[in-house]
């Protein structure tokens, strides 16, 4: 019996492509604007993306709450199907994985940032 060295050849083609691919992050450096006014319209930004933040963080903890319910669901019901221990070992609870997702917080804060008067650098960094 020989081995197909497809899925090995699939993995190298992988791991070069993400090697070429690197990673590149964006550094933003703000420059508030002069006036007063526009100081204020910033602070205005700036409550507006924490509130942004913090229902993003709740959306995502109720999306786990509800992965998590229905993950229990899915693994008790194959428990309760299961007609001896066997079956019973090859039931599993699939796992629940969420996260904040922020990005469209920060996007408004910098388009509101400038809107105010300020500006904005973004410098790539490989």
């Amino acid at each position: 019996m020989t081995c197909s060295p497809k899925p090995l050849r699939l993995f190298g083609v992988l791991a070069l492509a993400l090697l070429l691919a690197g990673c590149t992050t964006i550094r933003y450096e703000y420059y508030p604007p002069a006036s007063d006014e526009g100081r204020i319209c910033v602070t205005h930004c700036a409550g507006v993306r924490e509130m942004c933040q913090g229902n993003e963080i709740q959306r995502a903890q109720y999306d786990r709450a509800l992965c998590e319910q229905r993950s229990d669901s899915v693994y008790r019901s194959c428990l309760h199907q299961a007609s001896n221990k066997d079956e019973a070992k090859k039931c599993y609870r699939p796992t629940c994985w969420t996260s904040e997702n922020t990005w469209r917080c920060d996007e408004n804060y910098r388009q509101c940032f400038v809107t105010c008067g300020g500006s904005i650098r973004a410098i790539k960094e490989e």
